[in-house]
């Protein structure tokens, strides 16, 4: 007779951002959550100060807040979460024990919540399993670097297993960890992808988007894509983001022909929409480390993807990003951090209706591999096969 699998317990998702915040980190947190119901997982995370209108259905898992987040305009939300770190510890205790979670799934790129994730399952005896969308050694300075060696040479040794956001930082960690057991987890979205239809013809002005948050990650990139766009006859731009219209101000990217637009999660494919070409710009350089810009994979990158129109890169050719795109045909890269590159390649889009075509239907056949439900499945299946071990 055979030995039937032990599903896996109630999983604690555990993340800095989730809803109502708004940007990829909770884009990613809140399209995996809603493939599993509120008997599989319970999700908890910071509670956002400004607060905007979502919806959250009752079948999806609970969403708990265990500390009040920091708002973004304001200095000080390093400082906050140290001062709320035994808070948020002991919350994350009960949560475990009230719902008898015998997984912890965490998010980093926030030191604050992969500690509190450790040590409670250390003390209840919880699987951990680290999500990481960002690298965190290998992006370490000064004094933080002793304690992220610390933190995570712990979690490492503690956990099941190791997710990444992407096939390139599951590159990276074999080559510096070999025996760490890890496997990418990737972005993903709930929603049916849209039908193919060819974009549009361009119109005038030429409209274009760039979509996300703007920081390290980007900036020298964003950067050189406004000051080439300043120079294109009959054109505007547009940022979707969560930034604030002062942050993007002192930045220096706000200028003539520049909007500046916040949007809720499920408008942001709909809103890029209304664009000619979208603009995917991705850090060649800048504060962060090398290994950081090899290995990101925005999760901005989706709705780049779902969103129906020509996508134009800008991004390093060492980086898996731009291996991906190249891979799968469904943007048009600019390599080389130069604005008469840039400018070429606009030209090229305008010039080209075949090829905004192409590009917009590679675009939607790549998206499928980040299909929800097809993600949630390679969680499932891990958890599973962890239980029955």
């Amino acid at each position: 007779m055979a030995t039937a699998v032990k599903k896996p317990g109630r999983i604690l998702f555990l993340s800095w951002r989730i809803p109502p915040f708004v940007g990829g980190a909770t884009a990613v947190v809140s399209s995996l959550a809603k493939q599993f119901s509120c008997e599989e997982m319970v999700v908890a995370g910071e509670e956002s100060p400004e607060g905007m209108p979502f919806v959250w259905r009752k079948e999806w898992p609970q969403l708990v807040y265990l500390i009040k987040g920091w708002p973004a305009t304001r200095q000080g939300g390093r400082w906050w979460r140290r001062l709320l770190f035994p808070l948020l510890l002991i919350r994350c205790l009960r949560l475990v024990r009230r719902y008898q979670c015998d997984s912890i799934l965490v998010v980093f790129p926030r030191a604050e919540f992969l500690l509190a994730a450790y040590l409670t399952a250390r003390w209840t005896g919880a699987k951990l399993y680290p999500y990481f969308h960002n690298t965190y050694v290998e992006n370490s300075k000064g004094r933080g670097l002793y304690f992220a060696r610390w933190l995570q040479s712990r979690v490492f040794a503690s956990a099941e297993h190791v997710f990444v956001m992407s096939e390139g930082m599951a590159e990276l960690y074999r080559e510096h960890y070999p025996d760490l057991k890890c496997s990418p987890l990737v972005h993903s979205f709930d929603e049916a992808p849209p039908d193919f239809l060819p974009p549009p013809e361009l119109r005038s002005p030429l409209r274009f988007v760039i979509c996300g948050s703007i920081w390290d990650a980007c900036l020298d990139a964003t950067t050189r894509a406004c000051n080439a766009l300043v120079q294109v006859e009959d054109a505007s731009l547009t940022f979707i983001t969560g930034n604030s219209r002062s942050s993007l101000q002192a930045m220096g990217l706000l200028r003539a022909g520049v909007s500046h637009e916040t949007v809720a999660h499920g408008e942001v494919v709909k809103r890029m929409g209304d664009a000619d070409i979208v603009i995917l710009p991705h850090g060649f350089s800048g504060s962060l480390s090398q290994e950081e810009y090899r290995t990101i994979f925005p999760g901005r990158t989706i709705e780049y993807l779902l969103c129906g129109r020509p996508i134009l890169a800008h991004s390093p050719p060492d980086c898996f990003l731009t291996r991906f795109l190249q891979e799968h045909r469904c943007a048009l890269v600019v390599d080389d951090p130069s604005i008469p590159a840039l400018l070429k390649a606009i030209a090229h889009l305008r010039s080209d209706a075949q090829l905004r075509a192409d590009l917009v239907h590679n675009a939607l056949r790549a998206a499928e591999m980040f299909r929800a439900p097809r993600v949630a499945a390679t969680l499932r299946s891990r958890l599973q096969g962890d239980q029955a071990a």
